[in-house]
This record gives structure tokens, sequence and C-alpha cells, in this order.
């Protein structure tokens, strides 16, 4: 099989297990706020403004997440050494920051494009759950 093929093949799984355990975070945040709205109706400013940090932090471990799959993968398929430097490129891929300092085995620098691609599709996601999520909680105050 072509090394391109392979990559290809390689990314769209890493993409759907990364985008899965985001979107697994993702809905243990929502059913969290569903639960704690039966028990904070009316609640403080200040108590939902910690709410809602709460939320953000975990919507970026499951980001984080998202780049331990990446660099265990990258890892596996000996694209980089050790583990510091798949983890750096992970991370620098993912949040398309980029530096280019690093860069995977030349077998596999189509998966750096794709890391990038999960990342915007993550944050997005992301994106679009804490906005919901603070709008529930905010409905908490009113």
């Amino acid at each position: 099989m072509p090394q391109l093929l392979v990559q290809i093949i390689a990314g769209g799984v890493l993409i759907t297990c990364s985008t899965a355990v985001q979107v697994l975070t993702i809905a243990a945040m929502m059913a969290m706020s569903h639960r704690l709205s039966r028990l904070m109706a009316n609640v403080g400013r200040m108590r939902a403004t910690f709410v809602i940090a709460a939320g953000g932090l975990w919507v970026i471990f499951g980001q984080l997440l998202g780049v331990w799959i990446w660099a265990v993968a990258f890892l596996i398929l000996n694209a980089f050494a050790d583990l510091e430097t798949s983890l750096y490129f992970s991370l620098s891929a993912y949040t398309t920051l980029g530096f280019g300092d690093v860069l995977p085995h030349q077998d596999w620098r189509i998966l750096g494009a794709l890391v990038g691609a999960n990342g915007m599709l993550g944050f997005g996601l992301a994106t679009a759950a804490l906005v919901e999520f603070i709008g529930r909680i905010r409905s908490w105050t009113e």
C-alpha cells in the first residue's frame, strides 16, 4: 500500500479517536450542567463563574487528551525518537501554531497537516460546547 494512503488512513483513524474523546468529554460536561441545574437554581454570579471556569478547564482537558492520542501514535509510528518531541510536535501542530523546529520523519509528514485539521475541528467543537455551557449556567443566575 502506498505510504500516502497509509498516512490518510492512519490520520482518519486518529482524527476519529481524538474527536470521539473530545465529544465524550463535552458530553460529560453537558450532563454535569444538566444535573447541576436542578441543584443550583438561582445561584449567585460568583458560584456560576466558578462552574464556567471548571467547564473551560474540562474542555481543555479533552483537547489535551486528543493531543496525547496523536503524540502516542507518532511515537508508535517511529515518527519521533522520544515522547517529549512527539508531544511537543503534536501540541504545536494541533494548535496550528506549528513552529517548524521539529518535524516528523518524512514518511509521516502528511499526518502533521492532519493534526492541524483535527485541532481546528476540536477547537470549533470546544467553542460551540462552551457557548452552550455558559448559556446554561447563565440561566441559573436569572
